[in-house]
């Protein structure tokens, strides 16, 4: 495949991960920011896409990953116990 091709293909494909990601976000228009951001890390989008998507800042996605990161492992522990 020559190189122009494959600069096609993968700028259709980031495309394609745009609409998916639209239509996953359609589904939680009312939902918090943090369960948008899950859905999309969930998704495999990091930070940067997440950030540009939801029109907030990476460092705003960061945080919110890591209390969901914080948040699941304390369930974890929890269920541990039990």
């Amino acid at each position: 495949m020559a190189p122009d091709q494959w600069e096609q293909a993968i700028r259709s494909l980031e495309r394609i991960s745009k609409i998916l990601a639209g239509l996953l976000l359609k589904d939680v228009e009312d939902a918090e920011q943090k369960v948008k951001i899950k859905r999309l890390k969930q998704c495999g989008f990091d930070n940067t896409e997440i950030a540009q998507m939801l029109g907030t800042t990476r460092n705003t996605v960061g945080v919110a990953v890591h209390s969901l990161k914080k948040k699941s492992k304390g369930k974890r522990k929890a269920n541990k116990k039990r």
